[in-house]
């Protein structure tokens, strides 16, 4: 029995391997890759560090972006707020109105309607957009102080801190009126702008 007819097939069994061999360098090196690429993280938006002033003054240059102030947050009976001393609500421009991304909630009471809850069902969307939520210790020890109870009776308790989020207005009149138009349309009676925390950046201690 002869061998040659063997021996002519063997190269292109050898060219089947090669091709074979590289189809798995290559399969492997694309999976590498990918898993790099998947571990490797995203850019995040960068936030406009601003002051909450520069926001009041010009609400249509910040609407919807990302932004960082320090400021002071305020909440109690009808009162979710953040405000600068340099620019109080109303002399100093419009009121803002607080609220929290993700699925948590301020829990600020009106004087009529259902008990406030501290969570909702879903992520808040506000104009379309999807407000997530770093819901972290820096910002549960805000929203600890924000919500404690007092020794002695107050109106509203504040917190000074460092917040990232995105502002949200229309300019309108008074409850859907021509009448004093300004910046405004959420909060207690569409009183104000909206911010919207989706981060707390760092939280001041209190005074004494």
């Amino acid at each position: 029995m002869s061998v040659w007819p063997a021996l002519r097939e063997l190269p292109d069994e050898l060219h089947m391997l090669t091709r074979m061999r590289t189809a798995l360098v290559l399969v492997g090196t694309l999976a590498t890759g990918l898993a790099a690429a998947q571990s490797t993280p995203q850019h995040s938006e960068v936030p406009l560090k601003v002051s909450l002033c520069d926001v009041k003054a010009h609400p249509e240059m910040f609407l919807h972006k990302l932004l960082e102030f320090t400021a002071t947050a305020s909440h109690g009976f009808e009162d979710s707020m953040v405000e600068d001393s340099h620019c109080p609500w109303p002399e100093g421009g419009p009121g803002v109105w607080m609220d929290y991304g993700g699925k948590r909630s301020t829990a600020t009471k009106y004087c009529c309607g259902e008990s406030p809850k501290s969570s909702r069902s879903e992520t808040l969307v506000v104009e379309g957009i999807s407000l997530d939520l770093v819901d972290d210790e820096t910002f549960r020890a805000f929203d600890r102080r924000l919500h404690r109870r007092p020794s002695k009776p107050v109106s509203s308790i504040n917190v000074r801190a460092t917040m990232r989020g995105r502002v949200f207005a229309r300019h309108e009149g008074i409850m859907g009126t021509q009448q004093g138009k300004s910046w405004r349309g959420y909060g207690h009676m569409d009183c104000c702008m909206l911010f919207v925390v989706t981060q707390v950046v760092s939280v001041e201690p209190p005074q004494p």
